[in-house]
């Protein structure tokens, strides 16, 4: 126990400091080269899963400080470009699985599981069903996630105008951002609670937002969240991934050759493509659709856009969208695209 709070310490005070230097989203980079760091040349630690659904409603909470009723309504005119999308999200990421086979002479379930962009939990766990290789299945996607999680907050923060922008807070007492603190933490602990009893996707972060939004409010309309509190998710989120990152898993990448590396690649530039298409198709600008259209996770990518004053809440809104919308569209997928096992599943 000592030596992982000695950890998540370490992560929080590079996170601060990676923050404190004007690095985009400081807090999440930090935490994440601290886990890899961590992971490769100290020890891996095992932590619980439960960690990151607090760091979910963490973000859930913060974001449900900042929903605007008015433009939440206004997102339905989004709707057309999300779907298609969607839909691209689902053919490229195929199409990837077929050529990530070819190029690596891999099994076709094998490939199609790595390339799938669902959920990676989801997919990880159902790819065994089918008799994938689940260690290549779960390293591809670590290094998918450890890969968004790295680069798409970099070009976010270093390519639009709100990383030259100085962050400015409501001028509020030290006991009043204190009592904050504590009922963010008090609330994320609650949806934590409440989620075990929810099974869709993206629940923690959904009820979260819901009941941030929901006490802002009605309770305390006139403070604003302060922003050590999403820096708190991000070390979580960022720490965690990182960790996940290990000399197993680029073993396994190794073992595949450069091929993960052109599919890693490409993954990346495909996202930055369906990023362009609903830029050119919606009012929003380009770095956020990127946040939200790019297939990593909901809080990264929200956490991300709230750090840099982006549209977090259309950010957090359209990525669980695409998480619910791929998880209603895995069990087709699959029936479709998937060799079916040759033992009883």
């Amino acid at each position: 126990m000592s030596r992982k709070l000695l950890f998540f310490a370490t992560s929080f005070i590079i996170g601060w400091l990676f923050q404190l230097a004007g690095l985009p989203a400081g807090w999440l980079l930090g935490a994440l080269m601290t886990g890899m760091f961590w992971s490769f040349y100290i020890k891996k630690l095992i932590f619980r899963s439960e960690l990151f659904t607090l760091s979910l409603a963490l973000v859930g909470v913060v974001i449900g400080f900042m929903v605007v009723p008015e433009e939440v309504w206004a997102y339905r005119t989004l709707l057309p470009a999300f779907l298609l999308s969607l839909f691209l999200t689902l053919v490229g990421g195929i199409t990837l699985g077929k050529l990530f086979g070819k190029w690596t002479k891999l099994e076709g379930n094998t490939a199609f599981f790595c390339c799938l962009p669902g959920g990676a939990s989801e997919v990880i766990a159902l790819s065994d069903r089918y008799e994938a290789d689940q260690r290549i299945v779960a390293a591809f996607h670590t290094a998918r996630i450890t890969l968004f999680v790295f680069t798409v907050p970099l070009i976010v923060g270093l390519g639009s105008e709100a990383s030259n922008a100085a962050i400015v807070e409501a001028e509020q007492s030290f006991l009043a951002d204190t009592g904050l603190v504590i009922l963010a933490i008090f609330l994320a602990f609650l949806v934590f609670f409440v989620s075990r009893f929810l099974s869709f996707p993206g629940a923690p972060m959904f009820v979260a937002i819901i009941l941030g939004f929901t006490i802002h409010q009605f309770v305390v309309p006139s403070y604003s969240m302060p922003s050590l509190v999403m820096g708190m998710a991000q070390v979580l989120i960022g720490s965690l991934i990182g960790m996940r990152f290990d000399r197993k898993t680029l073993k396994e990448l190794k073992r595949i050759g450069g091929a993960s590396a052109v599919t890693l690649f490409l993954y990346v530039l495909m996202s930055v493509g369906l990023a362009l298409i609903f830029f050119l198709l919606s009012p929003l600008p380009f770095y956020t659709t990127l946040l939200a259209i790019v297939p990593a996770g909901a809080a990264e990518m929200a956490s991300t856009a709230a750090t840099l004053q982006l549209d977090a809440t259309v950010v957090a809104t359209l990525q669980m969208l695409r998480v619910l919308g791929l998880f209603l569209a895995l069990p087709f997928l699959v029936r479709w695209f998937a060799k079916k096992p040759t033992t009883r599943m």
